[in-house]
């Protein structure tokens, strides 16, 4: 055998061991089986249509609306979940615009906890929520300074633009802290940055009109009745057009005129538009199907007051409960 064919067969068998110890090792290897998968969302109690919700509550149907988010919220159980969570931020408004203000408290603390449970998913925006209904859950007890405490810290926790709908809603809260503690000049400033975010935006109707129905007041208690009856006008014509005639917006609306009205010492005025807000508040208050609760409370409250103002003979009418 020459050197040159004893090389050739040495370098085959070299490339034969060589193939051999890789098929071995590739036999040897395990291939990996496990498949990393995304885990499920976590179920989310649908919530697409708060805003139809809030504007039925905003027209006069706060108690209907209430008893519709009553199940839903039940049967959403207790694991986090943002779209129950916004169903019960809507449920403690209107409890609180019906002067139910036990059942206000009671959501309040599990919505409190609710956001605990979120721990560092928690957002600001859900903090300031809280915050929110908290301060108004404490103005409509009387408590403003701790209200007012609430609002700004709601304002410290909003992280958005400046001229977001919620950064308005918390001024407003504010500025009705305010007025009840006194401070009308201060009030009145607060407010109208409200006012002024609120009307550029395109999606604030029920926002705006509280507004408005606020910087009535202000404008009173600066004596100021011809501006106040002013402001009235705007927030008569931004109900008409926004909620139409005949619904609970249109009522606090001539309310005001009326307020304005009486203000500016023009009697006559003030009885016949408080007349007629009677008159459409009675009618929706025929209307609910819980009578254990107004219709509103602010209502309520308004009514018997302008009535008192206006004396016996007005108040002789209806007492809108």
């Amino acid at each position: 055998m020459s050197s040159r064919t004893a090389a050739r067969l040495t370098l085959l068998a070299l490339v034969a061991a060589t193939a051999g110890a890789g098929a071995c090792a590739r036999s040897q290897i395990t291939p990996t089986t496990n498949v990393v998968v995304d885990p499920e969302p976590a179920e989310v109690t649908p919530s697409g249509d708060l805003e139809i919700l809030r504007f039925r509550a905003a027209m006069g149907m706060a108690g209907d609306v209430r008893a519709e988010l009553t199940p839903r919220i039940a049967s959403a159980g207790d694991r986090p979940d943002r779209g129950r969570d916004a169903l019960r931020r809507l449920a403690i408004q209107l409890a609180l615009v019906q002067g139910d203000g036990e059942a206000a408290r009671t959501q309040l603390a599990q919505l409190s906890r609710d956001i605990t449970s979120l721990g560092t998913q928690a957002t600001a925006e859900d903090r300031a929520q809280l915050d929110l209904l908290s301060g108004r859950w404490l103005h409509e007890q009387g408590k403003y300074a701790d209200a007012r405490g609430k609002h700004l810290r709601a304002l410290a926790n909003i992280d958005g633009p400046a001229d977001s709908s919620l950064i308005g809603t918390a001024l407003r809260g504010l500025a009705d802290d305010m007025l009840a503690l006194g401070d009308a000049k201060g009030a009145l400033a607060t407010l109208s940055r409200a006012l002024e975010i609120h009307t550029n935006a395109s999606d604030a109707a029920i926002e705006l009109h509280e507004d408005l129905l606020l910087a009535v007041d202000v404008m009173i208690a600066l004596d100021q009745p011809d501006e106040a009856r002013i402001l009235a006008g705007d927030a008569y014509n931004q109900a008409l057009k926004q909620f139409g005639p005949d619904t609970l917006p249109h009522a606090e609306a001539l309310l005001q005129v009326g307020a304005a009205s009486l203000a500016a010492e023009d009697k006559t005025a003030g009885a016949s538009v408080v007349a007629d807000a009677g008159a459409i508040f009675d009618k929706l208050q025929s209307e609910r199907t819980d009578p254990r609760f107004p219709v509103s409370a602010r209502v309520v409250r308004r009514l018997f007051a302008l009535r008192t103002a206006l004396g016996p003979a007005e108040s002789a009418g209806s007492t809108g409960s």
